[in-house]
């Protein structure tokens, strides 16, 4: 036998209300004695959570009613369960639509740009440090290394537009080869 305990110190050992404590009591969690006029329920603390272990074991195994939500774990892991699927049903939707691009498409992309990017970098110091260095006003240098970095900026922004007017291409190529797809005989595919 655990310690005896009244219905407001389980409820703030559980962090919960004493009201939710009395909705497990009506639910079945053991009590002590008490709880008639005026008389404070006690409550064994080693029982109460034994039992509370033990409903939500057997909820977990579905064999116990409803959660704090209103759902058993059956029931929640069939909502999740059609949740997933929809998720996949839609996933496979827009990659045949040509709205997700692989994994490996999207790594190339980011790579050729960080290239275009570094290589521009790069030169930075060697086209601007003849400059630079006749210079002796801070603000014409300023401006000078900021007017360089829109440069870069505006060159990696074109190539990023020329690749992905280039995946709009080939995605629109994809697009008609499937609607093409079976518009012939079979003697004609061959």
């Amino acid at each position: 036998m655990g310690k005896l305990i009244s219905k407001k110190e389980l409820a703030d050992l559980l962090g919960k209300s004493p009201r939710w404590i009395s909705k497990l009591i009506d639910d079945g969690l053991p009590v002590a004695g008490g709880g008639g006029r005026g008389v404070e329920v006690q409550i064994d603390s080693q029982a109460a959570i034994e039992w509370l272990v033990s409903r939500e074991v057997r909820r977990e195994l579905g064999e116990e009613g409803e959660d704090e939500d209103g759902l058993s774990s059956a029931s929640t892991e069939d909502r999740l369960l059609k949740r997933a699927r929809r998720e996949k049903l839609q996933l496979e939707i827009d990659r045949e639509r040509g709205r997700l691009l692989p994994g490996d498409t999207v790594a190339q992309i980011l790579i050729s740009v960080a290239a275009v990017y570094a290589t521009q970098l790069d030169a930075l110091p060697s086209r601007c440090a003849a400059d630079l260095a006749v210079i002796d006003d801070p603000a014409t240098i300023r401006a000078r290394v900021f007017e360089e970095t829109r440069r870069i900026r505006a060159a990696t922004a074109d190539r990023l537009e020329r690749r992905a007017r280039e995946l709009a291409a080939d995605a629109d190529g994809l697009d008609q080869l499937r609607r093409e797809d079976g518009a012939g005989t079979a003697a004609q595919d061959g």
